[in-house]
């Protein structure tokens, strides 16, 4: 229980609903005391002013009387102002002339007070909040008379009151009200996420990797999420699909040597021993499937490594790499032309190895495909601001419609030529994962029985 409480604490729902909740009451709590103080600031200076008018009356009243002051007082605050209470002393603190009330009231001194909040303000616990105020007059035959003037606010802590209750019951209304509506509302909103959160757990409960998740039209953010995990998931699903190809067309590839492997070992163990002249055509076989597989595996561990090797950046001389990748491959007794074209200052930022591997590849190909009398141009020049490496050659050339797939693993034009040659179709795809590496590109230019045109185009080096 207290974890499902806990859990349910930490959703959106929760969050939102509890973020409204403070946030009306503290626009509540805030809407309150400005009102009761604005209320109360012009209340108590309408009350301070009338009391000022009233003692200035008394004042004025005091010079035109000699004796008669309580019938003065009298006139002055009856029916008016009879909520004052005023006591008129003489120099000795003897009563004069009092309201009706009495003046017992007025006695109130700073021992009897509660609070004095300020010399205007008293609270006692009997009579309340009132104001008091104390003038000095002079009466008609020059006598010193000193007024008191006590006014309750009992009115006014009554409206008060009365305010905070207002404000205590529309804010206990609107907190209830409120939340089960923001509750609604935000249910509501996210029901676009739940959606998608439930589509989620269905995908991990299945294989069929083509699902996808609901887009909503509304809101945007939630419908730019569903679009971001749906192209998420269509690039898992591409990704799915080139491993399941991959792996499908590898173990092919690796099942055709080791049958070739088992069907030579067969025909030692029948003639070998008898006929020494099959024995030796196998042998030479099984070095060739041999070396075929090597070589395929090489690849493979190749082509599995190239999204996840860490690649230098260097200063490279790409003419001096190539050069390099040239030497390795070439043999004199090719029988086919080498000119080679290159400029000795072109460089290029990054792994001088995989430079090499791409040169070695593109270099082997023309090789492979390139018949005894032909011809083979390497070249490395610098085009706007790109450095280029091309490797022509006069071979057998490409099909237009083979061209686009030929960087595709396992693709091969002429499989049984390929076999012969010992080409396994991951050469080129090798090629356009490094040079991708590189920050470069890669094109085919061909014409069938005209021969090809590989390019490879890399950012020029920069010291920035």
């Amino acid at each position: 229980m207290i974890k499902h409480i806990k859990k349910a604490t930490h959703s959106l729902m929760f969050r939102f609903t509890s973020w409204y909740v403070l946030s009306l009451m503290a626009i509540i709590l805030f809407i309150g005391l400005c009102i009761m103080g604005a209320v109360s600031y012009f209340l108590i200076q309408d009350t301070k002013q009338e009391l000022h008018a009233v003692e200035q009356k008394i004042i004025d009243a005091l010079g035109n009387t000699e004796t008669d002051w309580q019938d003065m007082l009298d006139e002055i605050l009856y029916p008016d102002h009879a909520n004052y209470e005023v006591a008129l002393a003489d120099a000795d603190g003897g009563v004069l002339a009092h309201s009706r009330g009495g003046a017992n009231n007025l006695q109130v001194d700073q021992e009897q007070a509660d609070f004095n909040w300020v010399k205007l303000f008293l609270w006692d616990q009997t009579q309340g909040l009132s104001i008091q105020e104390v003038a000095l007059g002079n009466a008609m035959n020059g006598q010193k008379v000193t007024i008191h003037i006590l006014v309750q606010l009992d009115n006014i802590v009554y409206l008060l009151w009365l305010i905070v209750k207002v404000i205590s019951i529309t804010g206990i209304v609107s907190l209830f009200a409120g939340s089960y509506l923001i509750y609604r509302l935000t249910k509501r909103n996210l029901r676009p996420l739940f959606a998608i959160m439930d589509a989620l757990r269905r995908m991990g409960q299945i294989t069929d990797v083509k699902e996808r998740i609901p887009v909503p039209a509304i809101p945007k953010e939630l419908k730019d999420l569903a679009q971001t995990i749906n192209d998420l998931l269509d690039q898992l699903q591409a990704q799915f699909e080139r491993e399941k190809s991959f792996v499908s067309n590898a173990s092919h590839e690796l099942r055709t040597p080791l049958t070739a492997f088992r069907g030579h070992v067969q025909m030692m163990k029948r003639w070998g021993k008898q006929n020494p002249e099959v024995l030796e055509q196998s042998i030479q076989a099984l070095d060739q499937e041999s070396r075929r597989m090597q070589r395929l595996t090489t690849q493979l561990l190749t082509l599995a490594r190239t999204g996840n090797i860490q690649m230098k950046k260097d200063k490279v001389n790409v003419s001096h790499t190539v050069q390099d990748a040239i030497r390795q491959l070439w043999r004199r007794d090719l029988k086919i032309s080498l000119k080679e074209i290159l400029n000795p200052h072109m460089y290029v930022l990054g792994d001088e190895e995989q430079l090499r591997q791409v040169a070695v590849i593109l270099f082997e190909n023309a090789i492979r495909y390139t018949n005894a009398g032909g011809s083979i141009e390497v070249r490395v020049f610098k085009v706007n601001n790109e450095i280029c490496i091309t490797v022509a050659d006069s071979g057998i050339g490409i099909p237009f419609e083979d061209q686009d797939k030929i960087f595709d693993r396992f693709y091969r034009v002429d499989k049984a030529r390929s076999r012969d040659t010992g080409g396994t179709g991951l050469g080129l795809s090798i090629a356009k994962e490094l040079v991708k590496n590189l920050h470069g590109r890669i094109s085919v230019t061909s014409k069938p029985g005209e021969g090809s045109i590989f390019s490879v185009y890399l950012p020029v080096y920069s010291k920035q």
